[in-house]
Order: C-alpha cells, then sequence, then structure tokens
C-alpha cells in the first residue's frame, strides 16, 4: 500500500509540473511594468487575471479552496503600508515566477499573489486571502 501511495504522489507531482511548464515559456515583458499597470488599470487588471482564479480563502475559522470569478472581482490596488505593521515581501524569480505577500505578524492575517506568464505574458493565476 505504501508502494502505491508513493508512487501515486510521484504521478501528481510529475502531472503538476507538466501542467506548470506548458504554461511557463518565460514572460516576455517586464514584470514591475506589468505589475504597476496591473494596479492601477481595472481593464488591464481584468484581463490579467486567469479567471476562473484558483486559490484558499480563510474566513471566520473556515478554511477552503476557493474560486474567484470575472463577474464577481474586486479590483486590487496597490497597498498603502507605509506606517503600518503590515510586512511586504515582492520576489521575482527570473522570467516565469513573481509573488507577493503582504502579512502581520501575529494576526492571523496573510495575502498572497502567484503571478506567471501565459502565452508569454504575466498573469495574476494563484490567490490566498486570508482577511482580518
Amino acid at each position: 500500500m505504501k508502494n502505491i501511495s508513493g508512487l501515486l504522489m510521484i504521478f501528481l507531482a510529475i502531472c503538476a509540473m507538466s501542467c506548470r511548464s506548458a504554461r511557463q515559456a518565460g514572460a516576455s515583458e517586464d514584470f514591475y511594468a506589468f505589475y504597476d499597470r496591473f494596479l492601477t488599470d481595472s481593464t488591464f487588471q481584468m484581463e490579467r487575471v486567469q479567471f476562473p482564479l484558483q486559490g484558499l480563502k480563510f474566513t471566520e475559522g473556515n478554511d477552503s479552496t476557493h474560486t474567484w470569478y470575472r463577474e464577481d472581482w474586486m479590483m486590487l490596488k496597490e497597498p498603502q503600508l507605509d506606517g503600518t505593521p503590515f510586512e511586504r515581501d515582492l520576489q521575482l524569480m527570473g522570467d516565469t515566477l513573481a509573488t507577493d505577500e503582504i502579512r502581520m505578524d501575529n494576526s492571523g492575517f496573510y495575502f498572497k499573489m502567484v503571478y506567471e506568464p501565459v502565452k508569454r505574458k504575466w498573469h495574476l493565476v494563484y490567490m490566498i486571502d486570508s482577511g482580518l
């Protein structure tokens, strides 16, 4: 039984990597220029969210997978974090992955956006929202 479980895990990992590598050919645009426009131009943002957007959403002790749909989307904007206890970690990993994490220690607040190229253009492809 352990061998079957191990083989299943390996198979699932290979499938996940295959799907991811098919989507990632490397972005042909500058991430920071994309990101600035993404957070300020609502039309552009709607074009660059990979709807239906998969992720996790935590509310009132209920944590579960969540799907965001185009018709319910609320525009993401540049957070104003100066002078707040929030910490931000924006990381660009080459031309195939970028993450933006915002958190507040000991509060339970955590927000993460994951960006990958789709047809060589940056898109929001996954999100985690723990809200307050």
